[in-house]
């Protein structure tokens, strides 16, 4: 096996009909290893990074690519090799030809032990369990493998019907009574998907709703960023073009109440993030249009409803499964035995530790700060 390594910032529009390629032919692919999802966050999001994406060839033919790239750890010099997307997307990995994953994940380690240079530490994130890099019999000599936030996801039903027989009687209710509250003071009330015509005010009206109902609690939001928005407005427009968007709309009283940015791809739904009206909370919009999204979902002959990652409380009133994703982390070594990691990895891990600590504190700040404001 032969590995190629691309490092130039124009390398993920050159390699787009390869990365088209894997991605067709792969499988467990989700959006978020897209060459749509992934090229648009590198040009609008993964700056001040180095791409180091791999190519990696059998007997002179393509099988795999990872999209790897490198940026500065926590604003120091330490050099952190990551996953192109990390902090965006809830699933990451390599693309791989079917037959290929477990050689290919060898090949990496094997690459990343010998060949790959100009960085401390390596923390490959949201690794979901099905990864063949999570297979301990192929590992080198890992450092770290934490499990990181689970990701809720309700297997779906052949018919509504059969998924709310599931649910707890309150939850039963609550779905029927806030549509039949929303249809009664509001006989405009309709539920949309964003088309061409209607895309960019959709998207615009998620902005909006999110960022203000977070920032009525005084926590931050994740549209805040102008670069962050005109990467989800690249990627909705790429997604819908391709039939994968499914961004629901609920408009009532006049005006958007309610929008949840949600993924159709191959056989699963992937519910992303929402934003709903603060004023119209007493409607409970936001489970109006869940319930709404995960109709469409089974009306289209999907087998699950992927919540992604986090805890929130609203997930679990729809019983979901959970599925852990896996967090990798390396350091880089001196020659071929990783265990003589280097000084700079050692810091980089250390670190890591820090960062891992204060994001968990935060989160769980957040969550109950949010929790008790909603």
């Amino acid at each position: 096996m032969q590995v190629q390594e691309y490092h130039e910032r124009e390398a993920l529009e050159r390699l787009k009909p390869i990365w088209h390629m894997l991605q067709e032919a792969a499988t467990n692919i989700t959006p978020f290893q897209t060459w749509e999802w992934n090229e648009a966050w590198w040009r609008h999001v993964g700056t001040n990074r180095r791409a180091r994406v791999l190519v990696f060839y059998h007997n002179g033919e393509v099988i795999a690519l990872a999209p790897l790239c490198v940026g500065r750890y926590l604003g120091t010099p330490l050099r952190r090799l990551e996953w192109i997307g990390t902090g965006s997307s809830d699933y990451l990995g390599f693309l791989a030809l079917p037959g290929y994953e477990k050689a290919v994940a060898k090949a990496l380690f094997n690459h990343l032990r010998t060949s790959l240079d100009g960085w401390n530490i390596a923390d490959l994130q949201q690794l979901p369990p099905s990864s063949p890099l999570l297979d301990q019999t192929i590992w080198p000599s890992v450092v770290g493998v934490q499990s990181t936030e689970p990701c809720p996801y309700l297997p779906l039903p052949p018919r509504w019907e059969a998924l709310t027989a599931q649910l707890g009687k309150k939850m039963r209710f609550n779905i029927g009574y806030y549509a039949r509250l929303l249809q009664r003071t509001f006989p405009d009330m309709a539920f949309t998907l964003a088309t061409q015509e209607t895309l960019e005010e959709s998207m615009e009206a998620l902005f909006s709703l999110h960022q203000r109902r977070w920032n009525a609690k005084w926590l931050p939001g994740v549209f805040g960023s102008r670069r962050v928005q005109a990467f989800h407005k690249e990627v909705a427009g790429r997604f819908l073009d391709k039939g994968w968007l499914r961004l629901h709309v609920l408009q009532a009283d006049g005006g958007v109440r309610a929008v949840i940015y949600c993924f159709a791809f191959r056989n699963k739904t992937y519910y992303y993030q929402a934003g709903f009206a603060p004023e119209y909370a007493r409607y409970s919009p936001g489970t109006v249009l869940v319930a709404q999204a995960i109709r469409q979902a089974i009306e289209e002959g999907h087998v699950e409803f992927d919540f992604l990652r986090g805890q929130e409380s609203y997930k679990y009133r729809w019983r979901p499964q959970e599925r852990w994703n896996q967090r990798l982390l390396l350091l880089q070594a001196h020659g071929s035995v990783w265990e003589r990691a280097t000084l700079a990895g050692r810091i980089g891990f250390a670190l890591n530790r820090l960062e891992r600590f204060v994001e968990a504190r935060v989160k769980s700040s957040l969550q109950k700060k949010g929790e008790a404001s909603s």
